[in-house]
Order: C-alpha cells, then structure tokens, then sequence
C-alpha cells in the first residue's frame, strides 16, 4: 500500500471512529438543539467556541445552517440510543417526535436553497471541506479525551472536620457551641411562567391572514399558495423562538397541514375558476354544447348520448382537481385526448393510463365504422380521474 493510500485509509479510519463515538446533544446548557453544547462537551473544548464557528459558517456562504440542522438530525440526544434521523427509518427511539423530526428535514430544503442558490458554489464547497478538516482534526487530537458530563464548573470547597451545618468552612468557631439555628420555612417557589409564545404567534398569523385577505383585492399576488407561505412562515418563526424559551411546540400541529397544503397547491398550479361542487350537462342539440366545461375542485358528467346522429361538435372539459366522465353515442366518430398533468388515473375508450403526466388519445369510430355524428373531444385535469365512456 502506498503513503497515499494509507493516509486516505487513515482519514477513512478518524471519520468512522468519529461517526462511532459522536457527540450526543445533552438536555442541559443548550441554546438551540445542542449541538454546539455537545461537539464542546465530547472534546472538551468552551460551547462559546463552537458557536461562534456556527455562525461564521452561516455567515460564509451560509453553509452553517444546514450543517446544524444535519447534525440536529444526525446526533443522538442525551438518554436516546439513536438520532432522531435513525428513529425514522425505524433503527431506534429517540425522544424527538417524528413530527419534529420531518419538520427538521423540511427546513433542509430552504436552508440549502439558500446556500446554493445565489451562485456561490465555489465557497460553500471550500467552507464544507474546510468543516470536514476540522472534524478531523477535533477527532484525531482530542478524540481520545473521555466526553465531559457537564459545562466546566468550579470545584466545590470541601467543609472544615468538625464545622457544624450551618458553618461548613468554620469562619465563626467561636460561636460552634451555640445551638443550631431552627430552619425557616420556606415559602413555596412561585410557579414560573413559560413565555406566551403560542398566543403571540396565533395573534401574529391572524393579522398575516387578515391583511393578506384585505390586500388580495388590490395585490394579485396574494394567491391563495402565497397566503399559506406567509403563515408558514409566522408559524416558523414562532416554533424557533419558542424553542429558546421551552414553549410554543405545539405550533407544530398547524404548522404540518399547512405546509402539506402549501405544497399541494404550488404543485398542482391552481390556474382555473374558482369554482367547487358538481357540473352536471346534458345537451340535446349540437348548438348546445358548449366550448368548455370547468370546474376547479370537484366532479364534470357530461352526458352527449342524446345529440343527434349526425352533425359536429368539438368541447373540453377541465379541472383542477376531481374526477371528468364524458359518454358519448354509441355510432359517433370521437376523436379525444385525456390528460392528467400531476397524477391520475384515465380510462378514455379502451384507452388507459395512470401514474404522473399522464395520458392518451385516439380515434373511436364507434359499433358503426365511420360516419354520422363526429365529436372533437379534450378532457384534462391536473389531478383527478378521467374517463370517457360509450355505454
């Protein structure tokens, strides 16, 4: 084997020992999640230090971030066997929630948006290997070091031999023969009271939603996705403040439907009326169909069984998100196209698909070969069920 080789192999070594015996974030002294606290406790070394070289990071690229929330992620808390990350793949327990956990992952995705996305790639790369360097080295000269189980304290005076209770360190010997002095009662401790971190973020996300309602009259921009955005985002800042001051977590509940719903609607890409409910149709002329029919959210039943036999007609039906049913004549020539733009299931003459960005298409002559009434079909949606039907 080469130096070079056995110098890789050594690094490989340091950085699977480190993995092996990483840090765990303690309960006590932290300020965010523990990491800082832990990294300083398993080397030994001030937390002020460790945190400072967070923020530097965050500050370089802001590489920082998404390193602390991977290592939120990725180190075990104090009492668990796993991280919070493992107990998600089902590998352990940890005391994080799996609600907390996914929240976490969820910040990942801004968090590295961010980093990566205004063109300093170089720098970022540099700041991560240089991260990585310092892992090493923090492993390979203090590793050995057994982990502190507290913040460095100053050691405890030991009393003087013979002192009694209420003179341990015998500054008033003089006065040892005089009885001991009859304890006071204590009041009781008032209750402390926890920050209302819950109400202030509630009471914030009502004037975002008010405002937003009243600003959407004059502002377009005030869609229904760009609404929920905003009040992600107070509920956001709220989970991250109350995690300094131990309250607030209940947020979380209300936070995770509307982050789910947020992304739902910036997925699917709500560009159709703003309509709900069921569209029933069933045209007896061919002046009577119409160009389009749609909906936004629910269910279209266009029934053309009763137009003429002969004569032509071309319409589409649309929606964003329901289930499409058209029938048509027994004898017509159908000529059709069916869509599903994000996710569905199409069962068009014969014809069937399903899956994301689906679709198909064709020409149907119908039980009579080709002629009499011919009918230009289109039926779309972005996520739904479609079907067209000869029955």
């Amino acid at each position: 084997m080469s130096g070079t080789e056995k110098a890789m192999q050594g690094v490989a070594d340091t950085l699977r020992e480190f993995w092996a015996h990483r840090p765990v974030r303690p309960r006590a002294g932290r300020k965010l999640g523990g990491v800082a606290t832990g990294i300083a406790l398993r080397y030994r070394i001030d937390p002020v230090i460790v945190r400072i070289a967070f923020v530097a990071l965050a500050l370089s690229g802001g590489i920082g971030v998404p390193m602390y929330l991977a290592a939120w992620l990725l180190l075990p808390e104090e009492g668990d066997a796993v991280s919070p990350l493992e107990a998600l793949l089902n590998k352990g327990r940890s005391s994080m929630s799996q609600a907390q956990t996914v929240l976490l992952g969820l910040l990942m995705f801004p968090a590295l948006a961010f980093t990566f996305g205004d063109g300093g790639g170089f720098q970022v790369v540099v700041t991560l290997a240089a991260s990585i360097a310092a892992i090493y080295l923090l492993q390979k000269n203090r590793g050995h070091l057994a982990p502190a189980t507290t913040l460095a304290e100053p050691p405890p005076v030991p009393p003087v031999p013979g002192a009694p209770a209420w003179d341990p360190l015998g500054a008033a010997p003089f006065a040892w023969d005089l009885p001991e002095p009859a304890p006071r009662p204590q009041p009781p401790a008032p209750r402390p009271r926890k920050p209302r971190v819950a109400a202030t973020t509630m009471g914030v996300a009502a004037l975002v939603l008010a405002g937003s309602a009243i600003a959407g009259v004059w502002v377009p921009w005030f869609t229904a996705a760009h609404i929920i955005g905003l009040l992600v985002a107070v509920l956001a800042a709220g989970l991250l403040v109350g995690s300094f001051v131990d309250a607030g977590r209940g947020l979380i509940w209300l936070l995770i439907p509307l982050s789910v719903v947020g992304f739902g609607l910036t997925t699917v890409g709500w560009d159709g009326p703003n309509d709900f409910g069921d569209l029933r149709s069933t045209p007896k002329t061919v002046a009577e169909v119409k160009d389009k029919y749609e909906i936004s959210v629910g269910s279209v039943m266009l029934d053309l069984r009763e137009l003429p036999d002969s004569g032509s007609v071309k319409t589409s039906v649309e929606a964003d998100l329901g289930e499409l049913v058209v029938h048509v004549p027994k004898n017509a020539d159908v000529t059709f196209n069916c869509q599903a733009t994000s996710i569905g299931e199409l069962n068009c003459l014969g014809k069937q698909a399903e899956g994301s960005t689906a679709q198909v298409d064709g020409t149907d002559l119908g039980a009579d070969g080709e002629g009499g009434l011919k009918i230009d079909l289109d039926v779309l949606t972005n996520v739904g069920e479609v079907k067209v039907l000869r029955d």
